[in-house]
């Protein structure tokens, strides 16, 4: 029992910290022109060379996304570290 809410305390705050990481990071770089993995993979095997244009929604999403990281993120780390509190009760 005790094992179960250790984890999923070490969880949220494992991926809160991952949230927080990566939202800093996506906001450092929200303005450059980049690509997905899995977007590059598929013009790969389509053979084609460039990506589409990005549009008002690319735009728009590479703001949103990590504002809501930055948002989220520290909401986890602190109800991870109110799941790891409950155990010395």
């Amino acid at each position: 029992m005790d094992w179960e809410i250790i984890l999923e305390g070490l969880g949220l705050l494992l991926f809160g910290l991952l949230f927080v990481w990566l939202g800093a990071t996506g906001w450092k770089h929200r303005r450059e022109e980049r690509i997905s993995l899995i977007e590059a993979a598929i013009l790969k095997a389509g053979g084609e060379e460039e990506p589409l244009a990005r549009n008002n929604w690319d735009r728009f999403a590479a703001y949103v996304r990590p504002v809501l990281m930055l948002i989220f993120g520290p909401l986890m780390i602190l109800g991870g570290l109110a799941v790891l509190s409950l155990l010395g009760e």
